[in-house]
């Protein structure tokens, strides 16, 4: 039974699925910017997102399993992994460029930037270490609100708690479901926490 629910958690928060997570709460908080755009505009943005960050990826990877070049959309070797990783990256830079220049989702943008360079790092440690790219993702998150915090003052403690929070979930989902060592797991978070919120205070 916890395997199940190991594996339904992870699914849920699967890493490709973080930005049009943090895309919908972005366009859906509380502010003057996000009030004033009309939800067909939000419609539209969320779904180009969800077809370049989650949709073209997977097709990617689905691709790589057709020739058997990986085994599951889980890439359980560090081996199948590199090309996988390597296409997110490509398409995570592709969505900030295409997105850099409209004015509402320009936090957005910096994160997939800042998304971009986690996947490239992920690259880099992946031939040494399989870092877990589940807490790397929700790592992403914390660090991007917790860089708007510390760069701008604005209170984001409740989306920084539920990082945190999400974090020892999805991290107990990954060790349960025995994909990584408690090390990738760790490592993740840090690294994608870390390597966000450096980026928002550098803008």
């Amino acid at each position: 039974m916890e395997i199940k629910i190991a594996r339904m958690i992870s699914y849920i928060f699967h890493p490709l699925l973080t930005p049009c997570y943090i895309l919908i709460l972005l366009l859906n908080i509380n502010s003057i910017a996000s009030l004033s755009v009309p939800f067909s505009y939000k419609l539209t943005l969320t779904g180009v997102v969800l077809v370049l960050t989650v949709l073209l990826p997977l097709l990617f990877t689905w691709l790589l399993m057709k020739v058997q070049y990986i085994t599951s959309l889980f890439m359980t070797t560090k081996e199948e992994r590199v090309y996988p990783i390597l296409s997110i990256a490509i398409f995570y830079y592709v969505t900030y460029y295409l997105l850099k220049e409209v004015h509402i989702s320009a936090i957005f943008s910096y994160y997939m930037l800042g998304a971009t360079l986690v996947a490239i790092l992920a690259l880099i440690i992946n031939f040494y270490s399989k870092i877990s790219l589940h807490t790397l993702a929700i790592g992403s998150f914390t660090g991007l609100f917790l860089g708007l915090s510390l760069n701008f003052g604005i209170n984001f403690t409740p989306e920084i708690i539920t990082g945190i929070l999400l974090a020892g979930i999805i991290g107990f989902a990954r060790l349960k479901s025995n994909a990584h060592k408690p090390s990738d797991v760790y490592y993740g978070f840090l690294a994608g926490t870390v390597t966000l919120t450096t980026l928002i205070i550098l803008l």
